[in-house]
């Protein structure tokens, strides 16, 4: 049995995935049009095909911090925007698209194939788009730490990101239905905790062995180590409507992560979520993805439970100072007012039930996208990285 070689990174570093939609700006129903995208140019390197061919992935390069990956993201956008545009197709972002009927060609990949082929019928419906967030970890010890730390939050992180109430045309009383589908596939969903690297490294080598998988990327787990690149993957997010609520959830699992790292240390003390039973997770992750910010999250071995929009101010209470450090305070100060105003998911049943109808949710979708693509220049302060973070309190 091999060992599998971690490849560390900065600890500030972060970057960022978006999985789109891609529309017919007519009829706004989905199209098949990542492949033509692809031929206009191959060499690009930060427009990617994903498992389906009416959906197109965006990566950020390496970011050294957020504000350089909100520029880069942006300048993906852009190109990618203008690609679609001479194709005639436009895009938007949400978990899923609200009156799809129908199944997507798989993109002929060979990882796609073999997705396709194992899981038949689940593959067909997998018409589901995600938000991921990487943040660069030292080594694979700290990975499999923060891992076991970061997993309380994720069924936070899932209200927090809920944009997918509607499927298939009909509203599912979920507000984030897209996690509920994916968790009936095999390597979906709940990650499973680890002592440290050794130990997550020789499961790994069983489950090749054993044929699970093949590599790191047959495990889709909502959260995990990513040893090529050298950091952790947050995968539990539907994908966002808007570049500024993606990179305010980035900000949030940046902070977190160094909180967490600070809090081992003993240099950093406050609110704090802890692991609990992996059924006690599966009810909260359960509530999260049905009620959203409405839900109440299962916090301690008593079974006393609270709303978590309360838990998310006491988050966001505890992280202030981390945020400062990384000069990212007013991204959280936006997911604390966005509790007011509301996710995506109550947006899209909010114009679902003035205008009765669902190409009018999904032509919200492409408008708050849209608006955000035609500001034409990002300020200066944006330009310079104003809120750059000081790096030397992350080592």
């Amino acid at each position: 049995m091999k060992d599998i070689e971690f490849k560390s990174s900065p600890t500030a570093s972060v970057g960022m995935e978006i999985e789109l939609q891609l529309l017919n700006p007519q009829t706004l129903k989905l199209v098949d049009g990542i492949l033509p995208i692809l031929e206009q140019d191959p060499d690009y390197a930060f427009i990617k095909p994903e498992f389906n061919q009416a959906t197109v992935e965006i990566i950020s390069k390496v970011c050294e911090d957020i504000p350089e990956l909100e520029a880069d993201i942006f300048s993906v956008l852009r190109n990618l925007k203008a690609r679609c545009d001479k194709l005639g197709m436009t895009i938007c972002a949400a978990g899923t698209h609200p009156f799809c009927d129908r199944t997507s060609p798989v993109t002929p990949l060979p990882r796609c194939i073999i997705l396709q082929k194992d899981y038949g019928y689940l593959a067909d419906m997998m018409m589901t788009f995600a938000l991921h967030i990487h943040v660069g970890m030292p080594s694979g010890d700290e990975a499999i730490d923060i891992m076991g730390r970061l997993q309380p939050y994720l069924p936070i992180l899932l209200a927090l990101s809920a944009s997918s109430p509607f499927w298939w045309g009909r509203d599912t009383r979920f507000a984030s239905y897209r996690q509920r589908f994916l968790a009936s596939m095999k390597t979906y969903g709940i990650s499973p905790t680890f002592k440290n690297w050794q130990e997550f490294a020789d499961f790994f080598t069983i489950a090749k062995y054993a044929g699970i998988c093949e590599d790191i990327r047959n495990i889709h787990w909502d959260l995990r180590p990513h040893p090529d690149f050298g950091t952790l993957e947050v995968r539990v997010m539907d994908a966002q409507p808007t570049v500024k609520e993606s990179i305010a959830l980035a900000a949030l699992i940046h902070s977190l992560m160094l909180y967490l790292r600070l809090q081992r240390e003993g240099k950093q003390r406050g609110f704090i979520l802890t692991p609990q039973h992996w059924l006690i997770h599966k009810e909260n992750y359960f509530r999260a993805s049905q009620l959203g910010l409405d839900a109440k999250y299962i916090e301690d071995q008593q079974g006393n439970s609270r709303p978590i929009r309360n838990i998310v101010i006491d988050i966001l209470d505890a992280l202030a100072s981390t945020a400062d450090i990384l000069g990212e305070g007013s991204h959280l100060q936006f997911l604390r007012e966005r509790l007011k105003t509301g996710a995506s998911y109550l947006r899209q049943r909010q114009v679902f039930q003035e205008t009765g109808s669902l190409q009018a949710v999904v032509a919200s979708l492409v408008r708050e996208l849209d608006q955000e693509l035609q500001l034409k220049h990002f300020t200066k302060k944006q330009k310079r990285g104003l809120y750059r973070p000081l790096r030397n309190s992350l080592r």
